[in-house]
């Protein structure tokens, strides 16, 4: 930035310049001011600004330049990121004043609104909210990142910005006469009253889309919000330009059905606001997700891929046939009506083209691929996103997007619609859908007249070029990708050792096992012969020992598990055989859940979890002769036990707001198999016949609700997530085998290997590669029932998940980019990233061995 503060004791990284004063207390959280601008602006606020800093004691940190300032005010890296050009961190004794003097030096700028936090002043872009001043970090419930925070009581409070103002309860606000949540319209009225908010469809950082009721006129309409200044480019449009433009092409395709209906627009303060005749009440993604995929084979004509094809064709053709491409054609943007079956309408036009001419921008894996650098886009640019929403329909997947190569992304595509659509009976519309996602703009415009025409193809014709080959799953290739992925693992622990290297990732690391560095550690133990393996672990250990976290006991997302990590480093370390607690003073368990209430019972988090990982620690103690620490986690396992026995550990309800809820109640990572799990090992590793007798009921009452949930994950509309590990069968499955083991139940085994079916079948549908709620957590199934049963069925079956796994990423096959849970890239967690893939291919390539959470 042209206003430096290098000369003020500051220091950069890749997108912040901080100033830091060493006066500042040391403090963990508090009040913290966001100044929010607009990148042009952004040296000019920051002269502002600097002064006023420099008469106060407080740290603050910058945005490093106008194009780091411009991506987070687009929203892509988070929505509470918008609008933060500039952080300052204050003493809660004169964070008020310090708010009022910036206040004052910047009334009348502009900046984006910052949704996560209260305006100081309504003339003023500065904002404040309580969050956190340093990095801790967890893995919460839901298995994503949540800031810690601990208040004076002893309770938790995730610290993460979201797209709404949120405060712990302790923090008593220092501006009591502040402005509120944010300068949104009223609700429930807006657009001067007219209109009435009934409900709420889309929340993002560029604006919401609403449910509303017209009080004029009586009937439903959408309002869809553009928040000034948040998505701004070069030229200073931003996401008013693209909303003006949506209102522009709606008019010229009025009358056009399949498209909605422009019917007002107005401004609110600086947001600008359309609204439009309601379509439907579901969008397509929702629907599939909720439903499953639609399919030509006859079990449900009302959910026929090629009359959807048909519908969505017709409506293009009129979109076109006005001079308007639409650019932006996915899942999200296909509105369907349940009162009208049968038909679908296009939505959000935003950066659609008229006569030639539009703001630009793409989805990846939907337009991106065809984007062309310069000249308008043409009709044969939304035939290749109707291939992709096609694909999407038939799988519940999205396009693969995690190579860089455009042709990898689309072979890989397509060879993940061969899995989900097999056999002759899906030939033609695999045949379609593989024209329509070729990057040759004849062929694409040659298959939608097939569609229109419904004419079968013939040799010769769009989209029958052939699918590149599938790997043969061998010795030689698994070696190879297990070397290739422990390398990357490898790379991304030193990265998270490397202070420097971490401040330019600006990523936020935890220590749990679950997605941090003691799941990554975890795995790579198992690869200490690999070069660089040993340095790595050690030093990865050293790194995550110096961490101060507040973590609770939970093993999967506490400190539970990141004491087996630092235990197994240390006893596996050069000075093999000595022994220390590495984590003293930290509670063995829970005193109640992060809300409160009281403990949880769960694998991922609670009691079952504690036990299970403290009966990991014991065996490590007894093993290398320290037969005290042995029974000092022996003792909490006792306490674990008696927790889940007299009901002082509760499990949380699981939910019924998706299909599949039952086996989301049953589930291991938050149901009764992850308490069974515990119970099972409990019993078998200490002899207690009470303990015993209870994994015996456990077990039972597991194969007594399986066969349904199998029986409904094998229905024609099961969705995806009956087959996950953490949620689905693949978990159940998991702890069946591990019963049948136990308490020598041949019926136990059967059904695991009836799990183990139902999730093949769903296997070819699951887009994530990872173990929790991916494919990986379904091999992990496959290779456990292949061990206990020695059935070769099950080895197929693990290498097939394999060769899935591969379809879904980037890369070479030998050489594979595994994406994590965002599918755009990968990260080297256990649970969303490349150790857990990692995992799965160890044991495959070894025919079994040791998987996390097994006590052996």
């Amino acid at each position: 930035m042209a206003v430096s503060i290098a000369g003020r004791g500051g220091w950069s990284d890749e997108t912040w310049s901080y100033l830091n004063d060493p006066r500042m207390p040391a403090m963990e959280h508090g009040w913290k001011l966001h100044v929010s601008a607009r990148p042009a602006d952004l040296d000019t606020v920051t002269a502002l600004v600097l002064p006023v800093l420099s008469r106060h004691v407080c740290h603050a940190k910058f945005a490093r330049d106008p194009d780091v300032l411009r991506r987070l005010n687009s929203g892509v890296v988070s929505a509470g990121a918008v609008g933060k050009a500039i952080t300052v961190y204050a003493p809660a004794d004169t964070v008020a004043e310090i708010a009022r003097e910036l206040a004052a030096v910047l009334r009348d700028r502009e900046g984006p609104r910052v949704v996560s936090d209260r305006r100081v002043d309504p003339r003023a872009p500065v904002y404040y909210r309580y969050g956190p001043f340093t990095g801790d970090y967890r893995t919460g419930r839901s298995g994503r990142l949540e800031s810690v925070m601990t208040g004076p009581d002893g309770r938790m409070f995730d610290g993460l910005a979201v797209g709404r103002y949120r405060c712990p309860p302790w923090a008593e606000d220092p501006f009591a006469s502040g402005s509120g949540p944010g300068d949104e319209p009223s609700a429930p009225h807006f657009g001067g009253g007219r209109y009435t908010v009934t409900a709420g469809i889309a929340r993002s950082p560029q604006g919401n889309v609403y449910r509303a009721v017209d009080r004029v006129l009586g009937q439903p309409v959408v309002v869809k919000q553009a928040r000034a200044f948040v998505g701004e480019d070069e030229s200073g449009a931003d996401a008013r330009h693209r909303l003006r433009n949506e209102r522009a092409v709606l008019t010229a395709l009025d009358g056009v059905a399949g498209v909605p209906h422009a019917l007002d627009y107005f401004a609110h303060r600086s947001d600008e606001y359309l609204v439009m005749s309601a379509c439907g009440d579901r969008d397509l993604r929702r629907e599939v997700l909720r439903d499953g995929p639609y399919r030509d084979d006859g079990t449900r004509p009302e959910r026929a891929l090629s009359a959807l094809a048909s519908r969505l064709l017709r409506v293009l053709d009129a979109i076109h046939g006005r001079n308007v491409v639409v650019r932006d054609l996915k899942p999200d943007n296909v509105v369907l009506d349940s009162s009208r079956p049968g038909h679908c309408h296009v939505i959000d036009f935003g950066i659609s083209e008229r006569d030639g001419t539009g703001p630009g921008g793409a989805t990846p894996g939907y337009g991106a691929p065809v984007l062309r650098t310069t000249g308008p886009a043409a009709p044969a640019d939304d035939y290749y996103a109707l291939g992709a929403t096609l694909f999407f329909a038939a799988t519940g997947m999205d396009p693969v997007i995690v190579d860089s190569d455009h042709t990898v992304n689309r072979d890989r595509t397509l060879a993940c619609l061969a899995w989900a659509l097999p056999g002759p009976t899906h030939r033609e519309i695999r045949s379609r859908i593989s024209g329509l996602l070729s990057f040759d703009p004849a062929e694409r415009t040659a298959t939608a007249d097939r569609l229109r025409t419904n004419t079968v193809g013939t040799a010769g014709t769009a989209g029958t070029a052939p699918r590149p080959a599938r790997p043969r799953i061998d010795d030689d290739l698994l070696d190879e990708i297990i070397e290739y992925t422990t390398a990357f693992c490898v790379g991304e622990a030193s990265a998270i050792v490397d202070p420097e290297r971490a401040a330019r990732l600006n990523v936020p690391t935890s220590i749990d096992v679950y997605g941090g560095s003691s799941g990554l550690g975890l795995e790579l133990l198992h690869h200490l012969h690999r070069p660089r393996v040993r340095s790595t672990v050690t030093a990865l250990a050293r790194w995550t020992a110096e961490q101060s976290r507040n973590l609770p006991p939970g093993f999967y997302t506490g400190h539970t598990g990141v004491e087996l990590f630092l235990t197994q480093a240390q006893l596996t370390a050069e000075a093999a055989g000595t022994y220390e607690d590495p984590l003293p003073g930290h509670p063995a368990l829970p005193g109640r859940a992060p809300d409160g209430g009281p403990p949880e019972a769960d694998l991922i988090a609670g009691a079952a979890g504690i036990g299970l990982g403290r009966l990991l620690l014991a065996r490590l103690a007894l093993r290398s002769g320290h037969r005290n620490a042995a029974h000092r986690h022996l003792a909490v396992v006792a306490d674990c036990d008696r927790m889940l026995a007299s009901g002082t550990a509760r499990l949380s309800p699981g939910g019924t707001d998706t299909a599949g809820s039952a086996a989301l109640r049953e589930g291991i990572a938050h149901g009764e198999a992850g308490v069974a799990w515990f119970l099972l090992e409990y019993g078998g590793v200490t002899g207690d016949m009470d303990a015993i007798s209870r994994s015996e009921q456990a077990g039972a009452h597991l194969a007594a609700v399986t066969p349904d949930i199998i029986a409904a994950a094998t229905g024609p509309g099961a969705t995806r997530r009956y087959g996950s590990w953490c949620r689905g069968l693949a978990g159940i499955g998991t702890v069946l085998v591990r019963a049948a083991e136990r308490l020598d139940e041949p019926g136990h085994l059967d059904l695991a290997q009836r799990s183990a079916r139902a999730c093949a079948a769903l296997a070819p549908r699951m887009p994530l590669v990872t173990q929790c709620c991916g494919l990986a957590g379904v091999g992990e199934l496959m290779v456990d029932v292949a061990e206990a049963s020695g059935s070769e069925e099950f080895w197929d079956a693990a290498e097939t998940i394999a060769l899935l796994i591969l379809g879904r990423s980037g890369g070479t096959w030998s050489r594979p980019v595994f994406p994590d849970t965002g599918l755009a890239g990968p990260s080297a967690t256990w649970a969303g990233g490349s150790a857990g893939v990692l995992g799965f291919f160890r044991r495959l390539r070894a025919r079994g061995g040791p998987r996390l959470g097994r006590v052996t």
